[in-house]
């Protein structure tokens, strides 16, 4: 296996020396970085000494190997001392790390490979599935992952304790990706890293517009990079949606080209100030959750998109023969979960409601409604259910007219309820409300600031 015995003594003496550059190393090198297993060792004491908060020395290093009863196995003090005089300056020692870091990528290759050869050779091997493991154990380590670990509660709790100072310090109460919907952003504080998503309505209550005027706040407006998986509409007929929600066109004149000259310069306008939005569109039709996630995959790697959006779940199908549509929706549902915490982002899925909600007189939906399989309600982190009442009305009342519902129907680590936007039918998209958006905004300011002042100390570790 490749290593740098000099390197991995030099880069342990240079921390003996200069416990300045601790923090800095940590964030860059792992324990299982390190090659010989002594190494292995007397940097986790280092570890744990520095997060106990001791001064690291020779003879701080020396205790706390002794009280593991790992000093002579290490090579006793005198190894020590050999490593300090092997320490090199800063500037150098940060070069170093890199030489140990590519050493520890190259060795995962070669295990990772092995893996994949053990398994190509086993005759009762699917070979979808063996790509699918074989893609993502090469993406973890390019990402310098390991494919399986485990932390004690102590490093959980310091890290957890880190980022709540973080965000503590934060001039927003908005800690995830932001919708751009006042209401729905304080309810939910946004969508979160690892969360997937589920965005549910009956056909023509507009899911697919509702997360494309997400998409456009996000790519347009903030320039997060964004991915649109979309397995129902066309790249263009998606260009279309957004040209009109930028220029306020309504996208029947869009689409039949029926347009003046003041609105063919409008959208050349607006095409040119959407052209550089990070928005990453795959318009493939037919999708396994397999091309799927191996597609995400790169445009993460790429493309380092901050949220993927999936229109829809229903469409997307299983790279294998299953028993039943319900075992193959469940599939499909723990993939897309799978894939949010792989990738460290949030996924959204929007999909399909049974006719169900529709038997009822307020035609409200429910989790119950949620097509085809249980396991979707179980995997999502948060459920938003689309309702638009009137849909169903002949002669809605004005008060009904161009209002939809968001009902947060499921959201593990907050409230559920229902806020309100606006739709306009003529441009597809959804707004918040005209009428209170100013008062929405004062609102979150005022809950901001409270949130602020109770928390500008940040966290006390």
């Amino acid at each position: 296996m490749p290593y740098d015995e000099d390197a991995e003594r030099a880069i342990l003496g240079s921390l003996i020396v200069y416990p300045e550059i601790i923090d800095s190393v940590l964030t860059k090198l792992k324990i299982d970085d390190f090659y010989l297993q002594k190494h292995k060792i007397i940097y986790e004491t280092i570890i744990d000494l520095f997060n106990q908060g001791k001064p690291l020395g020779l003879i701080i290093l020396k205790d706390g190997l002794e009280k593991k009863g790992k000093l002579e196995f290490v090579g006793g003090i005198s190894y020590l001392y050999q490593l300090a005089e092997e320490s090199v300056p800063p500037d150098i020692a940060f070069q170093i790390v890199d030489i140990i870091k590519e050493k520890s990528i190259l060795r995962s290759l070669i295990e990772s490979a092995q893996k994949i050869i053990a398994k190509a050779k086993n005759k009762e091997s699917d070979i979808n599935s063996l790509l699918e493991e074989a893609e993502s154990i090469i993406f973890q380590v390019t990402e310098n992952k390991e494919v399986v670990n485990y932390y004690s509660l102590g490093e959980v709790l310091k890290e957890t304790l880190r980022i709540i100072n973080e965000l503590s310090k934060k001039d927003t109460v908005v800690t995830g990706i932001p919708t751009g919907f006042y209401d729905l952003d304080r309810l939910t504080t946004g969508f979160h890293p690892g969360d997937l998503v589920i965005i549910a309505a009956r056909p023509g209550m507009g899911k697919t517009s509702f997360a494309l005027s997400i998409l456009h706040h996000l790519s347009v407006v903030d320039e997060v990079p964004s991915a649109f998986f979309s397995l129902e509409m066309s790249r263009q007929q998606i260009a279309m949606r957004l040209l009109g929600e930028e220029s306020k066109i309504p996208l029947k004149k869009i689409r039949s080209g029926f347009l003046n000259e003041s609105e063919i310069e409008k959208l050349t306008e607006v095409a040119l100030k959407m052209m550089n939005a990070p928005l990453y569109i795959d318009d493939t039709a037919s999708l396994s959750i397999l091309d799927l996630k191996a597609k995400a995959r790169r445009l993460k790697k790429e493309k380092d998109v901050k949220i993927i959006v999936v229109d829809y779940l229903q469409l997307l199908r299983s790279h294998r023969r299953v028993e039943n549509r319900q075992q193959e929706v469940a599939e499909i549902s723990r993939g897309l979960k799978a894939l949010a915490k792989e990738l460290g982002i949030p996924v959204v899925a929007l999909a399909q409601l049974s006719r169900q909600a529709e038997m009822r007189a307020d035609k409200r939906p429910q989790l119950a409604d949620l097509r085809e399989s249980g396991s979707i309600e179980q995997d999502a982190d948060l459920v938003l259910f689309i309702h638009r009442p009137e849909y169903y009305k002949k002669n809605p009342s004005p008060q009904e007219e161009g209002l939809a519902e968001i009902i947060i129907a499921k959201q593990r680590n907050g409230p559920t309820g229902t806020i309100h936007l606006a739709f306009i039918k003529e441009i597809t998209k959804f707004e918040n409300l005209a009428k209170t958006s100013h008062n929405i905004e004062e609102e979150i300011f005022e809950e901001e600031q409270e949130f602020i002042e109770e928390s500008e100390d940040g966290v006390d570790f």
